[in-house]
């Protein structure tokens, strides 16, 4: 399969920083029209809708991207606006600086850059990118987790489309969430097991704090009051010979105190009921958090911040391969991937955990992660 080889592998540095100087006078324009609105971005295509992150198969180079939008569903972008490129292999994440975004490609140990005003291809990061998984934005840089190199986080400069510093954290960074303006981490331990939280200080990039958790933890995220919530997966050990099962430890849902950094509360995820749950989502209002999507375990539960005890009804009955709350409406959208070889589909459920919509059409293959574009 093709992969960029009809593009000039690597555009010129002063290319690069005319299409940002194409953004920042599109912006500039905005903010003399509107004094009011001065974060005003060329949207393009891209208006009001969804972009839909599906992972492809692993080894298959088939990742792509899907738009749903007021009228139409768009599939495979990457591959429609640029002649038949292939994006690349096992899409994770992406964010958006400007009006640049970057897709975190796992196993092309990649960033795909693209004008995200019509999803042109801009530049491809490869340098100093080893399996990453996901990635936040602050002040301006772009945040990468990553699993080479012992456990990293990546700092890129969009500026310069490279790799401008490094992290040392723990095995197998995963989720993260900017709180308090410091860079939380969950360590999930990679191929194996690990029950660390990183808190970084974005002042000098030092670990200021670690947290221990259980294991594999997945992800983070923050709540109305300010609480950090982590979801922690659970590690089972398998003979590698017979796949025999030798030590199992649960999942759970862990609140912490984002200013003292001490664990306040651990739910505990009994395996009988909820699996090992490895997805998570904070509601729009932040006052609960939908989990689930434990390795094909069915089920989605939603808990209240200030709960006691996890809820044993579910939100909804569906195995989950990615989920994301859309903050204008608070529906909760639901990745649904029936193989890893044929395509996939969305769900989104309200509130109230009624199905209010299901799209297949153009659907890629493993969706599993959706980023929001609102007016």
């Amino acid at each position: 399969m093709k992969r960029l080889e009809f593009f000039s592998r690597k555009r010129s540095i002063q290319n690069i920083l005319k299409i940002f100087g194409l953004s920042l006078v599109v912006m500039l324009a905005s903010c003399e029209d509107d004094d009011n609105n001065s974060d005003v971005i060329d949207k393009g295509d891209f208006t009001n809708g969804v972009f839909v992150l599906n992972q492809g198969q692993y080894g298959a180079a088939n990742a792509s991207v899907s738009f749903i939008g007021e009228d139409t569903i768009m599939g495979d972008l990457f591959t429609e606006r640029n002649n038949t490129a292939v994006l690349g292999d096992v899409l994770q994440d992406m964010v958006s600086v400007g009006n640049l975004s970057f897709l975190v490609l796992n196993a092309s140990n990649s960033l795909m850059v693209v004008d995200n005003t019509n999803f042109e291809y801009v530049y491809e990061i490869e340098n100093g990118i080893d399996n990453p998984r996901y990635a936040v934005v602050y002040d301006g840089l772009v945040y990468v987790s990553q699993w080479g190199n012992d456990g990293q986080i990546v700092v890129i400069d969009p500026q310069q489309l490279a790799v401008i510093n490094t992290i040392d954290v723990s095995a197998g960074p995963e989720g993260m969430a900017v709180i308090n303006d410091e860079l939380w981490v969950a360590n999930c331990g990679g191929y194996g097991a690990n029950d660390i939280v990183s808190v970084i200080d974005f002042s000098d990039y030092s670990v200021k704090e670690t947290i221990k958790v259980h294991d594999c933890p997945q992800d983070v995220v923050e709540d109305v009051n300010g609480d950090a919530w982590v979801l922690s997966a659970g590690y089972n050990e398998y003979d590698w010979e017979t796949w025999a099962l030798i030590s199992s430890t649960p999942g759970a849902l862990h609140r912490i105190d984002a200013g003292s950094y001490q664990v306040e509360e651990t739910f505990e995820a009994d395996e009988s009921v909820y699996g090992k749950p490895t997805r998570m989502a904070m509601a729009a209002d932040g006052e609960s958090i939908y989990f689930g999507g434990g390795y094909g375990f069915s089920g989605i539960w939603e808990v209240a911040v200030e709960a006691t005890e996890l809820p044993t009804t579910k939100f909804a009955d569906v195995a989950v391969n990615g989920m994301s709350v859309d903050p204008a409406t608070g529906n909760l959208y639901v990745g649904i991937a029936p193989s890893y070889t044929d395509a996939g589909s969305v769900d989104v459920y309200d509130v109230n955990g009624e199905i209010v919509d299901t799209y297949s059409e153009n659907i890629g293959i493993g969706p599993c992660n959706f980023i929001f574009v609102n007016d």
